[in-house]
């Protein structure tokens, strides 16, 4: 079997899903004892990675400049050929395109499809296709190999289904630190006295967060406090979510708290009662709910794109009727009388659930094994 040698192409590594499962699956490779190559931008993860094994080439690959892509490609193709790479997995639409102006007989491509992405008219369609035009296509749910079947007209034999894997490890109820978790409570002034909902998700659009307000205003809110949490870069939205919040008189009951770091985004999933996952159109992958349920959270999600695959087999409570504004507070209602013994049985069941089926360390076992299957 020949040496995998493998090179990574991602926009950037600043935040997000994509990139995460980039670097894990670059730090893996590493551990393997063989050639492991990201190219991108760079970024604020870049200290993630094992930068002893792993060589990071910068490249402004986010760049839709053709002229740019062009640099791009060139540079590409002599790093590739002095580096003997034999596969090229692109994560993102540029750099699907950026493959198209190297020339190549030598090395297998590979890409993920991420998500659905929009595809109402030609246009979007013809630059999400950047993404079919390689050897190999990893979906990261059998939803998202679904969907780009039907709108691409894929041979399924070309598409395997990777879903996703977080980490069990850190996502684990377990506080080892009881200081640090009382002094996160205190910082964030999380009361012990009222139901804690936790909506995470990036402050924008699709992810709900403005919808969710209405189911907020329907329920007894004086005894509970809703946390939104995530990557708040989108200013336009933050400020539109707040100044919606103060408009239906929601201050005292919902707090923005925007970006987290890892450990305190742990911490706010171990004080919640009920985990939110809501956005407005399917995703590809719901990590919020895979998160969740390894911390043994009750987790409430619209049942459609990669999320209903992920709550196959649970208890029919987790799913919501997208949209379903009197389920989803029935549900939540319910959940709140529910007894210690009852939350902690939900909790056992939901964690083996991901244990078994969307760990890291899974994904990670089946990207080396699709990898050396593919040389």
């Amino acid at each position: 079997m020949k040496d995998l040698k493998l090179l990574q192409l991602v926009p950037s590594l600043e935040s997000g899903g994509v990139e995460q499962g980039t670097i894990d699956v670059a730090n893996y490779i590493a551990s393997k004892g063989l050639k492991s190559f990201i190219a991108s931008s760079g970024g604020k993860m870049l200290y993630q990675l094992n930068r002893k094994h792993i060589h990071h080439f910068n490249l402004p690959l986010y760049s839709k400049n053709i002229f740019i892509m062009f640099k791009n490609a060139k540079k590409l193709k002599i790093f590739i050929e002095k580096n003997n790479i034999n596969i090229v997995h692109v994560r993102s639409r540029v750099p699907a395109w950026i493959l198209k102006f190297i020339a190549n007989n030598k090395f297998k491509t590979v890409s993920t499809f991420h998500n659905v992405y929009g595809h109402q008219n030609f246009i979007k369609r013809y630059y999400n296709q950047g993404l079919c035009k390689v050897d190999k296509i990893i979906a990261i749910s059998e939803y998202v190999k679904t969907s780009i079947i039907d709108i691409y007209k894929i041979n399924e034999k070309k598409i395997t289904v990777i879903n996703r894997g977080i980490d069990i490890d850190f996502f684990n109820p377990e506080i080892q630190d009881e200081n640090k978790y009382l002094e996160f409570l205190s910082n964030y002034h999380v009361p012990n006295d009222k139901k804690i909902i936790l909506y995470p998700g990036r402050l924008t659009a699709w992810k709900g967060q403005i919808e969710f307000l209405n189911i907020l205003e329907l329920l007894d809110i004086k005894n509970l406090i809703c946390y939104f949490i995530g990557d708040d870069k989108n200013h336009s939205y933050t400020n539109k979510l707040t100044n919606e919040i103060k408009k239906r008189d929601l201050l005292s009951n919902c707090k923005i708290l925007g970006h987290l770091s890892r450990e305190d985004t742990r911490f706010m999933y171990k004080s919640a009662d009920i985990v939110i996952s809501a956005p407005v159109k399917p995703e590809g992958f719901g990590r919020i709910v895979a998160e969740g349920l390894a911390m043994k959270k009750i987790v409430l999600s619209y049942n459609y794109g990669g999320a209903k695959n992920q709550l196959l087999g649970l208890d029919k409570l987790f799913t919501i009727s997208p949209f379903n504004t009197n389920e989803m507070i029935e549900k939540i209602n319910q959940v709140f009388k529910f007894s210690q013994n009852t939350i902690n049985n939900f909790g056992e069941v939901s964690r083996n659930h991901i244990i078994q089926n969307f760990s890291k360390n899974m994904m990670l076992k089946k990207y080396y094994k699709f990898y050396q299957e593919n040389i």
